[in-house]
């Protein structure tokens, strides 16, 4: 898909998030018949997006009636989805059954520049956004000029509406993105793979054939797709797509010194695998720009000396008492939970879990608590951190009792030694019951395995919240 493909086209936008908004005026530029604008409720629309669409003469109109705007449209209909729509939604779906064809902001943008540069692509169940981040300091580093945007919170629209030719383009993707992508990137990362998402794709089949589409649905296959060499499941999974592959160890490597040097200055052991896909990156990225001689080892060593996580991806807000506190409000799936858990390593751990519910296992959490010899505390958040600390503090057979695709934990070969749970009401109150019950020299983790409930906001919300109780501990 290309702004090209839109000329004389119906062009329905659906959805408002910050993607499709910074893609209107090339869509608007493009020549479509007509354009029109969707959401589920238009009266909720902020007064900004509203006068912004009035500007352009775009009707807003609600999803349900885009339906039968489309079948009225008397011309192709292309639907520019925003990633929170689902692809095989009610409303998706009675729109491709009208004949629509679908695309996204990065996907229209990746298919209408992207031929003129290398574009650099990273997805995964955890650690794209902090690959993706890594690359383009690493990047910078090297004095390489370049793009990035995605799902890393960068429309990439905005970020280069127009962008010269020949300046490549690093892009993270999340599993919603990647459903509707038809051009494959010149080099691919697949970070890890697991469930995810699993209310929003319908199955964990579908979850992992949504999020490799990004390297199979184009016509051109990348000229490799880099993976980390320690995730079977992924390797699995991008081996039958037939893909060039290349399994990317972190101990064997030139970024492993690296790597062993953010393991000392405390980072979780993770991400010196997150580390090494971006270096090799890098590496492949130099040699398609024709750049010889990179110092690249030096690179690393300076961003392993000087890295700072991201907001919410494992990152340390402080001490209290000798209790260290980690927001890893981004670790939202049990997979991601269960790598937050391992990185603090035997000591005693608060861990606050629980939010929206996706229907996922919850063995990978169960697992990570059953090795654990040191005490660990366990916070249930609302929606599910109650049933939660119901199950995985449950007996032995509670334990075993659900499969790859369910809410059950899955199998484990032990039970937690020295587990306690508590309910609380909200983030604020669980971090208050941390400060009386987690022991000096622990750590209070959190990492709630699903994300913040809707009427509760967003990361963000539950991430400040967590910060603002932190705060209130020393009268900050």
């Amino acid at each position: 898909m290309r702004l090209d493909d839109l000329a004389g086209a119906t062009v329905l936008v659906l959805g408002l998030g910050i993607d499709n908004l910074a893609a209107l005026d090339a869509v608007l530029a493009a020549g479509p018949g007509r354009v029109l604008a969707a959401v589920d409720d238009p009266d909720a629309a902020s007064v900004a997006d509203r006068d912004r669409l009035g500007a352009l003469d775009i009707v807003l109109i609600a999803a349900e009636d885009a339906i039968d705007a489309g079948r009225e449209a008397g011309a192709p209909l292309i639907v520019l989805r925003a990633p929170g729509y689902p692809r095989r939604g009610e409303v998706c779906t009675r729109l491709e059954d009208a004949g629509a064809v679908f695309t996204t902001a990065v996907d229209l943008w990746i298919g209408t520049h992207g031929a003129a540069r290398p574009i650099v692509a990273i997805t995964g169940t955890k650690g794209k956004s902090t690959v993706t981040a890594l690359l383009d300091s690493l990047l910078d580093l090297l004095g390489i000029e370049h793009l990035m945007g995605g799902n890393i919170g960068l429309a990439i629209w905005a970020e280069a509406p127009n962008p010269p030719p020949g300046v490549p383009a690093v892009i993270e993707v999340s599993s919603y993105m990647a459903a509707d992508a038809h051009h494959a990137p010149t080099i691919g990362v697949l970070t890890s793979l697991d469930a995810d998402h699993l209310t929003w794709h319908g199955s964990i089949e579908r979850y992992r054939s949504d999020k490799l589409r990004l390297f199979s649905g184009g016509e051109q296959p990348p000229q490799v797709v880099l993976v980390d060499g320690g995730d079977p499941v992924a390797l699995e999974a991008i081996g039958r797509t037939g893909l060039p592959v290349q399994a990317v160890d972190p101990d064997d490597g030139i970024a492993s010194a690296a790597g062993a040097r953010l393991a000392e200055r405390g980072f979780p052991r993770h991400l010196g695998s997150n580390l090494a896909l971006a270096a090799a990156a890098a590496e492949r990225l130099c040699g398609l720009l024709g750049i010889d001689d990179v110092p690249l080892g030096r690179a690393l060593t300076e961003l392993a000396d000087h890295y700072v996580a991201l907001p919410s991806r494992h990152a340390t807000i402080g001490e209290h008492r000798g209790v260290r506190y980690i927001d890893d409000a981004l670790a939202s799936n049990p997979f991601a939970a269960a790598a937050a858990l391992d990185a603090v390593g035997e000591v005693p751990v608060t861990w606050l879990i629980g939010g929206q519910s996706r229907e996922v296992s919850l063995g990978p959490m169960a697992a990570a608590l059953a090795l654990r010899r040191s005490p660990t505390l366990l916070l249930g958040l609302p929606d599910t951190g109650e049933a939660w600390c119901a199950q995985m503090a449950g007996p032995s057979g509670s334990l075993g009792s659900s499969g790859s695709s369910g809410t059950g934990v899955g199998d484990t070969a032990a039970q937690p030694v020295g587990l306690e749970t508590v309910a609380v009401a909200d983030v604020g109150e669980a971090v208050r019951i941390a400060a009386t019950r987690t022991p000096e020299d622990g750590v209070v983790l959190f990492a709630p395995g699903a994300p913040t409930p809707s009427r509760l906001g967003t990361y963000h919300e539950r991430a400040a919240d967590f910060a603002a109780a932190f705060a209130a501990l020393s009268g900050g």
